[in-house]
């Protein structure tokens, strides 16, 4: 199926005319085909469209981002990556997401990591339906709500109102004057999910890790990124986060114990007269490969004897707060009682910062609003 919905790597202009260097990306992924009995450990897949978007010069950001991308120093060799190549669009809008859907469902069921280059951020829909599963965690980077729903708004405006029942959400990046009150709510109630502003995350950058660790997707929307610092966004603010910030977002997405898929939305080619955006793009990916490429199979399981356990009572609860912590990564995780789990209990990700909470006798609001979803 793969074959019929997908233009190869090795067919698309900007792959036939690299020329590089050993040492380069590129030259390992021309060398690169798609295995099924030899699965890598990334894939790339471009999404070239643009109809669902205000601008619809997005549509030929994947190739623009592979110009750089290829040119960006390699891996070692025991990390396969394979670049797909390119969804082939429908005749219609409607025809793009059947064949993202389509493809998704054979992607997931490998459990590989998947980096996608976009194309508009309403693709996030189609890729979530492909899943099909009940418990999708989404994390969106982005600085505002694609909440818009005012007549003949573009569906990368509104996107989020169409995410599948079950779907939890939550937003890194988000910048105050761009989110009302209602569209907290949004997040906190209609998808269970919580926002942690540009300023929040400046305060503690470790927060947002147990989010992005806990995701199955990451749809990071390139106008998230401070204007000056990314050209090519159609969508203009000069505030937002840093290079830096971006690419630490993309490693810590890659080394998530999960098989986490990174998509980079919104990025308009046309707008970006001297490709530093796109060579953004391209460092913002090639971080995401990073962290794949030094990620732990840390995940607590059963007894999880590798690990570190601490037991903190807190007044007001019948047992105590139990937290894990990986000896080697130091990432924690924490206990939340489920009636539905009869041996182990749930264990969901979290920071420090929840241990001293707790350690002051105060219950993390982690737990409470993972116990209230329960």
């Amino acid at each position: 199926m793969l074959n019929e919905l997908i233009i190869p790597a090795s067919a698309l202009e900007v792959v036939k005319q690299y020329e590089g260097s050993s040492d380069q990306l590129g030259h390992f992924l021309k060398s690169q085909v798609w295995d099924i009995d030899h699965l890598p450990h990334i894939a790339i897949l471009g999404l070239p469209e643009g109809r669902g978007s205000l601008c619809h010069q997005v549509e030929a950001a994947p190739d623009a981002i592979r110009r750089h991308l290829y040119t960006l120093t390699t891996f070692p060799a025991e990390i396969g990556i394979v670049d797909l190549g390119n969804i082939i669009c429908g005749n219609e809008l409607k025809d793009t997401y059947a064949a993202v859907k389509i493809v998704t469902e054979e992607l997931s069921a490998l459990n590989i990591h998947l980096l996608i280059l976009g194309g508009s951020q309403e693709m996030t829909v189609p890729l979530i339906d492909g899943f099909a599963k009940p418990a999708f965690n989404l994390v969106i980077v982005d600085d505002r709500i694609d909440n818009n729903i005012k007549k003949n708004s573009p569906a990368d405006e509104f996107f989020i109102n169409n995410l599948p029942i079950g779907t939890t959400v939550s937003v890194i990046a988000g910048q105050s004057y761009f989110i009302c009150q209602q569209e907290h709510d949004i997040v906190a109630e209609g998808y269970n999910g919580e926002i942690l502003t540009l300023g929040e995350i400046r305060a503690d950058f470790k927060e947002m890790e147990p989010l992005l660790r806990r995701s199955d997707l990451v749809s990071f929307d390139f106008g998230s990124i401070k204007s000056g610092e990314a050209p090519g966004q159609y969508r203009i603010s000069p505030n937002g986060l840093t290079g830096e910030e971006a690419c630490q977002i993309a490693w810590y997405s890659g080394i998530s114990t999960k098989q986490t898929w990174f998509g980079l939305f919104g990025y308009a080619p046309s707008f970006d007269f001297t490709t530093a955006g796109a060579m953004m793009a391209a460092q913002i990916s090639w971080y995401f490969m990073n962290g794949v490429s030094k990620r732990l199979d840390e995940e607590p399981e059963d007894e999880a004897t590798n690990f570190e356990h601490y037991h903190i009572p807190v007044d007001g609860l019948d047992e105590p707060i139990s937290f894990l912590r990986h000896p080697v990564s130091q990432r924690w995780w924490m206990e939340v009682p489920d009636e539905d789990c009869t041996i182990f209990p749930v264990r969901i990700p979290c920071a420090k910062k929840d241990y001293r909470k707790a350690c002051k006798n105060e219950i993390p609001e982690r737990w409470w609003k993972y116990f209230d979803k329960l």
